[in-house]
């Protein structure tokens, strides 16, 4: 089996139908554009495009990248081949406030000379 080198928004999908605050495809296509629905991923309602909700969107997008990276990497035997893009988040202890700090990292690399990026393997 080649190296996975990236995800597709199929597995995204497929990682939020599987999510239980999710449990939708948060992706759909027409013509040439895919589309993120930003209220499936998240079930919140906006009023206008000047609405905060990145950090949000960003972590939940991120977690299931984590999900859908796991997945795909089950049918991959060769540990060398599987995609290492997305890690494990690190959790923090609570503040005496309840929150807890989460540390997200994503690895890609980004060929020289090339309008791309490439998973991590």
């Amino acid at each position: 089996m080649a190296a996975i080198t990236d995800l597709t928004f199929e597995q995204l999908n497929n990682a939020a139908i599987a999510d239980p605050n999710i449990g939708e495809a948060i992706f759909s296509f027409a013509g040439d554009t895919i589309t993120l629905d930003v209220k499936k991923l998240t079930g919140d309602s906006f009023t206008a495009i000047t609405d905060e909700g990145i950090c949000e969107v960003m972590f939940k997008l991120r977690k299931l990248c984590s999900e859908a990276q796991e997945t795909v990497n089950e049918s991959v035997v060769d540990p060398d081949e599987q995609l290492t893009s997305f890690p494990p988040f690190t959790y923090g202890l609570p503040s005496a406030q309840g929150l807890v700090t989460v540390n997200q990292i994503q690895t890609v690399q980004l060929p020289l000379l090339a309008n791309t990026v490439k998973g991590t393997n």
